[in-house]
């Protein structure tokens, strides 16, 4: 579809924009992120789709909100998201709608995965908060598997492994809260002036 691919280059021109206004080498990112320097390469290229766990490590980098890594700017002094005009990103293995503001906290997000379908693995400093709103959906947390039906709600600590999984017999939509990108960094990535 045109529109995705659109907001797929945006976002890929996005990624590259926030390294070079930092002086940083792909190299220098990769090693901060635990990403490939390949990897972020295909990224940042409009070639490969990121996951929602490496766009929360890159956006914890950069010390900006998920929302502000992958969405344009809002300056109204609130974020209203209507329905109708909230952006899908599609990662080959489901897809994710971010919810919240570009100076949020937390970053909620509104996750879709067809039937036997599963997110790329994730750590990461923070914590996360999952609550299943339809079908059922497994969450791997280290060694161990926690399934959650419509309702069912799960909080923890997203420095551990954890991915998701759809099982059952229909597709799975999960809403996630992730502290992920406002946790602080050792060595963090200065920020270019940004006239703030």
């Amino acid at each position: 579809m045109a529109g995705e691919r659109d907001v797929d280059l945006w976002v890929s021109r996005r990624l590259r924009e926030l390294r070079t206004a930092r002086n940083l080498t792909l190299a220098a990112l990769a090693k901060q992120t635990g990403i490939s320097a390949p990897h972020l390469s295909r990224l940042e290229k409009g070639e490969r789709q990121p996951s929602i766990g490496g766009l929360l490590q890159i956006a914890r980098v950069y010390g900006v909100s998920l929302s502000e890594l992958v969405e344009e700017d809002h300056e109204e002094g609130f974020h209203l998201l209507r329905a109708a005009d909230v952006v899908r990103h599609d990662t080959g293995n489901g897809v994710f709608a971010v919810l919240s503001g570009p100076r949020s906290a937390i970053s909620m997000i509104r996750i879709e995965l067809p039937v036997g379908k599963a997110t790329q693995p994730a750590q990461h400093d923070g914590e996360e908060w999952l609550h299943a709103l339809a079908g059922t959906v497994e969450l791997r947390i280290g060694d161990k598997d926690v399934r959650l039906s419509e309702g069912d709600s799960v909080h923890f600590d997203s420095s551990r492994p954890h991915r998701l999984s759809a099982v059952g017999e229909r597709p799975v939509t999960v809403l996630m809260a992730s502290t992920a990108t406002t946790m602080p960094l050792h060595h963090p990535v200065p920020a270019a002036s940004r006239g703030r």
